[in-house]
């Protein structure tokens, strides 16, 4: 009987379905026609859900001053892209001038010590020295060349550039300059300090990673969440901007109830139509479970009601459009399942809709 009905809605629609709009390329960009391709979606067990774009965890860097100073060069802003090894900021660090002074001594003192040890071998073998003693020097040049290579490395480690050590050495002057480089090539994200800013120890500088790493963190009410696993599809659309569909596939679950919101979180990976998304954007969509049967779909704002049916606006060519009724099945809160009037390859109207109905019945609409 369902089919006979929808049959009949069909039959009774076949004159419309003949009418077509044609629009020229002034009043398809005046009323915002957006053509898109019908495809198919699984239909079946789903839960509406609720969420945002966030950075994929791993996907940024923060870098921190290792030690005090003041930015005296600030190199970078927001959005713009680096490379592994480029200077960013840098900074003027008096405790940068201790530190190299100590080299300096530690340097000096193991080269005291290896010239000690040296004549001290050469006493002991004509027996001028004891065997004691000569273990004593030893010790004394192990132990300074250990204090010389650890103040070199611990330069090194809060990133004081290697030329520039070997120069302190060479010239015995001191450079109270620290470089923060990139460690990776990426963008700028997030700038924390200005010009001639003093920074305190592990404040942070500034953020840097790969903006187009982006996820969805999604919630669910804890009772819809029970059936909800790894790997399930999800179909989003920016909030308002229902045209725009992505979909995504849930990667984990967060097995506890965010104390804040009373929902279990999900993070799902954006599979298409993410591109042009950034953190911060709040989506609404549904996550599909179980077992689901695959159909033609078509968002919302492709479906206008026409005399009575349910009508969409099939492309024929650029600027023309044919009127197609159509017979939905399920809404899941962003697309329609299409049972009959349109099949996944078709061209359809999602935006401009109210104008090519307006010319279709004869209004002003589509005029200059």
């Amino acid at each position: 009987m369902r089919w006979m009905a929808m049959g009949i809605i069909m039959a009774a629609a076949a004159a419309a379905a003949a009418e077509v709009v044609e629009l020229d390329a002034r009043q398809r960009e005046r009323a915002g026609v957006v053509v898109q391709t019908v495809v198919e979606h699984g239909f079946g067990d789903s839960q509406r859900v609720v969420g945002q774009v966030i950075r994929v965890p791993g996907s940024t860097l923060s870098l921190k001053a290792v030690i005090p100073g003041r930015v005296e060069d600030l190199r970078v802003a927001p959005g713009d892209r680096v490379r592994a090894g480029e200077v960013l900021v840098e900074l003027h660090a008096h405790e940068l001038l201790t530190m190299q002074a100590k080299l300096l001594q530690d340097r000096d003192r193991a080269a005291l010590a290896a010239t000690r040890l040296e004549s001290g071998r050469e006493l002991y073998a004509i027996e001028g020295i004891s065997r004691l003693e000569l273990q004593v020097r030893e010790q004394e040049a192990y132990a300074a060349e250990l204090d010389f290579t650890i103040t070199r490395e611990e330069l090194l480690d809060h990133g004081f550039p290697e030329p520039a050590l070997e120069a302190v050495l060479e010239n015995r002057a001191t450079d109270a300059h620290l470089p923060v480089v990139a460690p990776v090539d990426g963008v700028i994200l997030e700038l924390r300090v200005e010009d001639q800013e003093w920074v305190e120890e592990y404040q942070t500088i500034l953020v840097m990673g790969d903006p187009k790493r982006v996820e969805l963190e999604l919630q669910i009410a804890p009772d819809q969440a029970e059936g909800v696993a790894a790997g399930d599809l999800v179909e989003f659309a920016p909030v308002g901007q229902s045209a725009r569909v992505g979909r995504a596939r849930v990667v984990t679950k967060v097995p506890q109830v965010d104390p804040g919101t009373r929902t279990i979180k999900l993070r799902a990976e954006i599979l298409g139509g993410g591109s042009s998304l950034y953190p911060g954007v709040f989506v609404e969509g549904v996550v599909a479970h179980g077992d689901a049967r695959l159909a033609a779909a078509v968002p919302v704002s492709a479906v206008i009601n026409v005399a009575g049916d349910d009508v969409v606006f099939i492309e024929l060519s650029e600027g023309t459009y044919e009127v197609r009724p159509v017979v939905l099945g399920v809404f899941d809160g962003v697309v329609h399942e299409v049972i009959e009037g349109v099949t996944a390859g078709d061209r359809i109207a999602t935006g401009g809709v109210f104008l090519l109905k307006s010319t279709l019945l004869g209004g002003e609409g589509g005029g200059d």
